[in-house]
């Protein structure tokens, strides 16, 4: 990254301003372009054998940065058929562990149509808003990964997609493919995992598969003592609800996690939750520390306990609603501002409470919350009253 690109990224209207003019120049005067003929900016390249460019080493990576909405489609077969020496695609990831479940169907039917080639993954070392390191160690319990590197990245203040991912590069053996892995969310897409399947030029399924999650045969001693707590405390009771009420990308906590956590127990449920401020002291109360447990043990925990208890969730829009699809648990999601792209997010075990109807959700899973269920956080996030979210899970519960 040279000095100007660093100067506008530390300067975020500049780099509006910039990017801005750089989109605004490509619209006008903007020439066709020749790219190699596995990856087309916003075209999908067809078909072909022939490759008019030079096979050197600019071809095996995306060549320029990306404009303001522009998407990238990739066509690995074209690839292939071309240059039959490529010898394995880099994966570079820079999002968060929700982003990431999202990507698993994807690149499972990518490692079954191209099983004798090595995946390698390629992650942001960095906690910023666009990237968690935590995303290496998901890829490295994922099968059809043979490695997984981390990269000194920078996010880009405007364009997401313009992750500078330059230190990558040093790991990247010869004669791999360097694929950034992008998705689309607006609100003309219609989910996060169908715009992945179309990116990689992978037919679209109908039903929209849940992330797919992978664990170690042997259950992981960390949460061992959270197994035990559980199978003391849940027993006889309604069943385990676990809570996921912060929110990393919308830089939320939900205040009222004592008195809901207190008023799931007061109905007869044991209660296990990530988010720190519940009833600590009561003996049908776990709460994890996630310093001592990974995010995938975590999910092998509720894994395990489904097969022994009636477990559901109750979570803001965050990680837990990918997760929970992927664990098949019911979830009270709390979507505790308006985001007309939700429907992205979102999976048939989520019932949404929602201050706003979204019409590309399906009516039958959005639960109205009417103006006297919560409080204002703030101009743009509610809070939920407690009494309201106990009405409305035991709604839910109720379906199942």
């Amino acid at each position: 990254m040279n000095k100007m690109q660093t100067y506008l990224r530390a300067h975020r209207p500049l780099c509006v301003v910039y990017e801005s003019a750089r989109w605004l120049k490509h619209k006008i005067c903007g020439k066709p372009e020749n790219t190699p003929v596995w990856y087309g900016f916003d075209h999908r390249p067809q078909p072909t054998n022939q490759e008019p460019l030079p096979l050197n080493a600019q071809w095996y990576h995306i060549a320029r940065p990306l404009y303001m909405h522009e998407q990238v489609y990739y066509r690995l077969d074209n690839a292939l058929a071309v240059h039959p020496h490529v010898k394995g695609f880099a994966f570079v990831f820079f999002m968060g562990i929700g982003d990431y479940l999202y990507t698993t169907p994807v690149l499972a039917a990518l490692k079954k149509k191209y099983p004798t080639l090595p995946f390698y993954g390629y992650v942001g070392s960095k906690f910023d808003r666009n990237n968690s390191p935590l995303v290496g160690k998901l890829l490295a319990e994922n099968p059809y990964f043979e490695k997984v590197f981390y990269f000194d990245g920078v996010r880009h203040p405007l364009i997401w997609k313009n992750y500078d991912y330059t230190d990558a590069f040093k790991d990247i053996p010869e004669g791999f493919l360097v694929i950034p892995v992008y998705y689309e969310y607006g609100t003309q897409i219609r989910h996060r995992v169908a715009s992945l399947f179309d990116t990689f030029d992978l037919p679209v399924p109908v039903d929209i598969p849940a992330p797919q999650m992978y664990f170690p045969a042997q259950f992981p001693a960390p949460a061992e003592d959270y197994l035990a707590q559980a199978r003391q405390g849940a027993p006889g009771k309604k069943g385990i609800v676990f809570l996921q009420l912060d929110s990393r990308g919308s830089n939320y906590v939900y205040p009222h996690i004592q008195a809901l956590a207190q008023g799931l127990i007061d109905q007869g449920y044991f209660v296990m939750s990530v988010t720190k401020g519940g009833p600590v002291d009561n003996k049908n109360y776990v709460e994890i520390d996630i310093k001592k447990l990974s995010i995938n043990q975590t999910w092998q925990l509720l894994a395990t306990l489904k097969q022994e208890f009636a477990l559901y969730v109750i979570a803001v829009n965050s990680v837990f609603w990918a997760a929970s699809a992927g664990l098949g648990l019911p979830n009270l999601g709390l979507q505790h501002w308006i985001d007309k792209k939700v429907h992205n997010l979102w999976y048939p075990n989520i019932e949404v409470v929602t201050n706003h109807i979204y019409p590309l959700l399906p009516r039958e899973k959005q639960i109205f919350a009417p103006a006297q269920s919560y409080t204002r956080h703030n101009k743009k996030i509610i809070d939920y009253k407690p009494d309201w979210i106990l009405r409305w899970f035991e709604q839910m519960r109720n379906k199942q």
